[in-house]
C-alpha cells in the first residue's frame, strides 16, 4: 500500500516544488520506490521540473494532465486518473523504471486563469456540499485504481487555501510544510498550521503534520537561533530536524535539461547529491515514526 504526503504551505516560494522534486528522486534512487507525483499546483512548478517546459505545453494541447481532469469533474463525468499519468524524470539511473520510478500527473501554468470558471461550473452543479469536499472524494477514488502500482504519493500543492490546495491535503495522511526562516514565514506557518487541523476542516484527527526547513543559510546567526530553538522543541512545531540549505546546485538541479535528454543524478545535483538524500532519508524516518 503507497503513503501519500501532501507538500503543502499557503506561503509561496518556500521550496514546495524543489521539495517534491527532490523526494521523489531521493524515494527512486535510495528507495527503489515507485513514485507518483500529482501535481495540484497550477503554476505548475514540480511539472516543469520533472518533464520541462516543452512537455507542459504539448501536454497540455493533448488535453493530458490537471486541467483535463478537473473539466472532466466539472462536468460530472470520470476524470480516469490512469489516463493521465505520464513518465516523469531525467536521471539516467530511472531511465529502465527497474529499480525505482517516477510517474507524474501534470499540471499547467494555464490552470491560473481557468480556476475560476472551473469553480463556477462545478459550483452550480453540486451545490449542496463543499467542493473541495467533493473533488477531494473524487480523486481519492481515482487514486484508489492505481495506487497499488506505487509505493509514494507525493502531492504538490498550490499556494493559499483554495479549492486544489484544501482538497489535496484532504488525500493525504501526512502533510510536509516547507517554510522558510524569514519571520513572515515563520508566523504563517503557525497559522497555517492551526487552521488545517481546524475543527471546521475535519483534518485534526486524520492528518500529521511535518514542518520542514527549507532555504536553510547556517551563516546567518538568526537563522541558526531559531533553527536551535525549534530543535529544541520551542513553538510546538515539531519540525523534521535536518534543514534544506540553500545553495545554487538545488537551484539549479529544478531547471530540466529537455524532452529526451538524462543526465546522472551527480550531474544533476552536483555537490548538493548528499543533501537530497539525506533529506529523503530524514522524511522517510519520520514518517516511519523513527525520527
Amino acid at each position: 500500500m503507497s503513503v501519500t504526503v501532501a507538500i503543502a504551505n499557503p506561503k509561496g516560494g518556500v521550496g514546495k516544488s524543489l521539495t517534491t522534486m527532490m523526494l521523489a528522486d531521493g524515494l527512486a534512487l535510495s528507495y527503489e520506490a515507485r513514485v507518483l507525483v500529482l501535481d495540484a499546483d497550477p503554476q505548475a512548478g514540480i511539472t516543469k521540473a520533472l518533464l520541462g517546459i516543452d512537455a507542459e505545453q504539448q501536454l497540455q494541447e493533448r488535453k493530458i494532465g490537471l486541467a483535463a481532469m478537473l473539466e472532466a469533474f466539472a462536468s460530472g463525468r470520470s476524470m480516469r486518473m490512469e489516463s493521465h499519468r505520464v513518465v516523469a524524470g531525467d536521471l539516467i539511473e530511472l531511465r529502465d523504471r527497474q529499480a525505482g520510478f517516477i510517474d507524474i500527473l501534470p499540471s499547467n501554468h494555464e490552470l491560473l486563469k481557468e480556476m475560476a470558471e472551473f469553480e463556477h461550473v462545478a459550483r452550480r452543479k453540486k451545490r449542496k456540499d463543499r467542493l473541495d469536499v467533493l473533488l477531494s472524494d473524487a480523486l481519492r477514488s481515482e487514486l484508489s485504481k492505481i495506487e497499488q502500482h506505487y509505493d509514494a504519493v507525493l502531492i504538490d500543492c498550490p499556494a493559499g487555501p483554495g479549492v486544489l490546495g484544501l482538497a489535496a491535503m484532504r488525500l493525504a495522511p501526512h502533510i510536509l510544510t516547507p517554510t522558510s526562516l524569514e519571520t513572515n514565514a515563520y508566523s504563517t506557518l503557525t497559522d497555517f498550521l492551526k487552521f488545517i487541523l481546524a475543527d471546521d476542516l475535519n483534518l485534526a484527527s486524520q492528518v500529521k503534520v511535518h514542518p520542514l526547513i527549507t532555504q536553510y543559510q547556517a551563516t546567518n546567526t538568526l537563522q541558526r537561533e531559531m533553527l536551535n530553538h525549534i530543535k529544541q522543541g520551542l513553538h510546538q512545531l515539531n519540525a523534521i530536524s535536518r534543514p534544506v540549505p540553500y545553495t545554487s546546485a538545488l537551484q539549479n538541479a529544478a531547471t530540466h535539461p529537455g524532452l529526451g535528454v538524462y543526465r546522472s543524478a551527480r550531474d544533476k545535483y552536483g555537490s548538493a547529491l548528499p543533501e537530497v538524500l539525506a533529506l529523503t532519508k530524514a522524511v522517510v524516518e519520520r514518517l516511519s515514526g523513527q525520527g
